[in-house]
């Protein structure tokens, strides 16, 4: 792996290298005090057509794109470095992405993007041209459990990329599948009981939730796994580290390195759960202060 970064932010020395580690450091005496954000989760339109049933987000065909020009303004001042996890609704429908994407690059951010499964077939080539052109560092595919390699092979970097899959939507099974795939990597992400997925929840997704419960220690250190701090209290992953391990590689609360921007209603918050929402500010770093300060 290759270094892609290591800044100072606060106290806090960060290294992000070309595979998606990062390392963060600082004295435990003092605690961690970092003045930005080492990264953010970033949704940049409501269109969709994918029609998930369990949308947070609640995307439509009918849902809106946000102004990247006024997210860019209250971007400026991250240090370079800072992660961006970005997301949709279908962030490639967005008509301003490249150009949002070249401007990111230019700051020295590190934009990652999400999609569905469903939309790469129709959009492979721009795909293509951001991981090539190396517009976005990773790539997150939201995966049903009958994906199939053929159209996973029309991505040409596969190494930048990663399954997502949601525990209560796929089935515990699709980690089986992952580990004969092409890509190796997959980040669990817990089932978020808001949008249309308050509406879906029923029986069947807390039997679904329960197998993945009672059963996801079978595949730890089997199968290249991350987690969202969702899935982490869900699925009670910290029963299967020790607690050296958990220390090293837990990545915080939410709130403390990193929080959500909804950049089509212009608000923010510690999570894209988080019951409350606040409006933006052009200021980055007061509004990583008062998301410091939220309980």
């Amino acid at each position: 792996m290759k270094l892609l970064n290591k800044y100072l932010n606060g106290n806090v020395t960060v290294t992000l290298f070309d595979n998606g580690t990062k390392i963060q450091e600082w004295d435990d005496n003092e605690g961690a005090h970092p003045d930005y954000p080492n990264s953010m989760d970033i949704k940049i339109t409501d269109y969709c057509d994918a029609g998930c049933k369990w949308c947070h987000e609640k995307s439509t065909v009918n849902g809106k794109h946000a102004d990247l020009e006024y997210l860019l303004d209250i971007l400026q001042d991250l240090p370079r470095g800072t992660e961006l996890a970005i997301g949709g609704g279908n962030p490639l429908s967005h008509p301003r992405l490249v150009p949002f994407l070249e401007t990111c690059k230019s700051m020295g951010l590190v934009p990652n993007l999400t999609v569905n499964y469903y939309h790469i077939l129709p959009q492979y080539s721009l795909i293509n041209k951001l991981l090539n052109n190396k517009l976005i560092y990773g790539l997150g595919l939201s995966i049903p459990d009958d994906f199939t390699e053929d159209t996973i092979n029309l991505i040409e970097r596969k190494e930048n990329c990663v399954y997502h899959v949601i525990a209560g939507v796929n089935e515990l099974s699709v980690l089986d599948k992952i580990k004969e795939s092409s890509i190796k990597k997959c980040l669990i992400l817990g089932y978020k009981d808001v949008g249309r997925g308050k509406f879906h929840h029923s029986t069947s997704t807390d039997r679904n939730l329960n197998n993945w419960i009672d059963n996801i220690g079978q595949y730890i250190r089997k199968v290249h796994l991350s987690f969202d701090n969702l899935s982490l209290k869900q699925l009670n992953i910290k029963q299967y580290l020790t607690e050296k391990d958990w220390n090293s590689f837990y990545m915080g609360d939410d709130g403390v390195f990193t929080f959500y921007i909804d950049a089509v209603t212009k608000t923010y918050s510690k999570s894209s759960t988080y019951p409350d929402k606040f409006n933006l500010k052009l200021d980055i770093k007061e509004i990583f202060e008062h998301v410091k300060s939220l309980k």
